[in-house]
């Protein structure tokens, strides 16, 4: 075939690749380093540490301050099983979709799914995870609010929730905004490494205020298993603290030398991670208080230790928005640009060159839109959530019913789907059981979560 015969697919693959807001991942040769050098050494782009941090910022957040409470409802024991199970099921997710990305050569989730499942499966792939991006963005606004006003009762000032709440807003969203506007993780990363360390402060200070002090009083009570139907909305709520497999493709583009087991290395070790940092407070937590455990057990501590870690989770939360938008803008691109690319083809305002074996394209109206898309979807998710956080401040019954939908759709529905259609000839029967367990569970779980 000649350098000027490109079937559509093949240039809108390529074209989109060009035009993707994440750089091409660095294939310089990595250096020999010691452990202490690998470890607290500057975060390098495309490295597995930078990954990991990238990976575990949008999951160490609010809704691991919940587990010691889920733990109160259903016993210490069935929650701590839940963490485990909920881990496992979120690390093979990262591996199909990582096994398929690559087998497929898709640079997204959202041509990975036109891939493997077809247009129309993409298209409504895209809209409800736009809505959940947006929702879960409006969920962190919320809980920024809330730490904002924690931070004031700690210096005993009394003010209106409501108008602090306004008064937040005001002030935040123009910084907040200007974080937003980075294209890729790697520009981010020392801001989701503020959020990482705020976290692990916090569980640190929990697990050793329960070691050193024990339990609050003498008369403590501490349920270790009550399973009832409870148990499903408990498994939603668990699985939402896992969730972050948006983040899977920009740290594929980013990561140097991308082979599937320096992806599971990442994967893995998020996975584990999370699931110490989880175990840790719920136990520390719940054992400290037993049924007096609020839902976010944060609000359990006082002392200025404690305020020094809500300052944390504050910034925190801060931080996570501008994440969560990146995700979410690459879902848009990725639905706009590819209609935007099939009618410059369509028209013939594509213009294609190819020299020594390679092609590039001169798109000029293209271009402009793609920036426009850039300017203009980071504008509506960032004032768009700040506004519902403003007008549906008790938003956790949709977050808790959509969060559960769809979290378990993106998460376990797809992948599994993918993986029966694209590895129906060497299935591994566990991955699918576990699978299709995390859909069962997490739909039930939002369902009857509503009454």
């Amino acid at each position: 075939m000649s350098n000027s015969q490109v079937h559509f697919s093949d240039m809108q693959s390529t074209f989109i690749s060009n035009y993707m807001e994440m750089e091409e991942p660095v294939q310089e040769k990595e250096e020999q380093l010691n452990w202490c050098q690998r470890t607290f050494g500057p975060l390098k782009k495309g490295g597995i540490r930078m990954s990991i941090i990238s990976l575990l910022a949008p999951c160490l957040g609010v809704g691991m301050l919940g587990l010691p409470y889920r733990a109160k409802e259903q016993g210490l024991i069935i929650e701590l099983l839940l963490i485990a199970l909920c881990g496992i099921i979120s690390c093979v997710s990262m591996h199909i979709l990582s096994w398929s990305a690559g087998d497929l050569q898709c640079s997204s989730y959202s041509e990975l799914i036109q891939t493997s499942l077809g247009n129309k499966m993409k298209r409504g792939f895209e809209i409800l995870t736009i809505c959940q991006c947006l929702l879960g963005i409006t969920q962190i606004q919320i809980s920024f609010q809330l730490f904002i006003y924690e931070l004031f009762r700690y210096f005993e000032i009394t003010v209106d929730q409501r108008e602090l709440a306004i008064i937040t807003q005001l002030i935040f969203i123009i910084p907040n905004l200007l974080i937003s506007f980075q294209k890729t993780l790697y520009k981010l990363r020392y801001f989701s490494l503020v959020g990482v360390i705020s976290v692990i402060y916090i569980t640190s200070l929990t697990s050793l205020d329960y070691f050193a002090r024990g339990s609050y009083n003498d008369d403590i009570k501490i349920k270790l298993v009550d399973v009832d139907f409870n148990i499903f909305t408990t498994f939603a709520m668990t699985f939402f603290c896992y969730l972050c497999h948006l983040f899977i493709f920009p740290i594929r583009k980013e990561l140097h030398n991308p082979t599937i087991s320096r992806q599971s290395k990442i994967w893995k070790r998020q996975c584990f991670i999370c699931f110490i940092v989880y175990s840790l407070i719920c136990v520390s937590g719940y054992l400290r208080f037993g049924d007096d455990t609020q839902p976010w057990v944060i609000y359990n501590y006082h002392g200025d230790l404690f305020f020094v870690g809500k300052l944390g989770m504050s910034l925190a939360l801060f931080f996570a928005v501008p994440l969560n938008i990146l995700a979410c803008r690459q879902i848009i691109h990725d639905m706009l640009l590819s209609d935007e690319m099939e009618y410059q083809l369509q028209h013939r305002n594509l213009r294609i060159q190819a020299q020594d074996g390679k092609i590039t394209f001169e798109v000029d109206s293209v271009d402009s839109f793609r920036s426009k898309i850039h300017i203009y979807s980071t504008l509506v998710l960032q004032f768009g959530s700040a506004i519902l956080a403003l007008i549906l401040p008790n938003i956790n019954r949709y977050i808790t019913l959509l969060g559960g939908l769809l979290g378990t759709s993106m998460v376990c529905l797809i992948p599994v789907l993918i993986y029966l259609k694209e590895y129906r000839d060497k299935l591994n029967y566990f991955i699918v059981i576990l699978e299709i367990l995390g859909v069962v569970f997490g739909w039930i779980g939002a369902v009857y979560g509503q009454f």
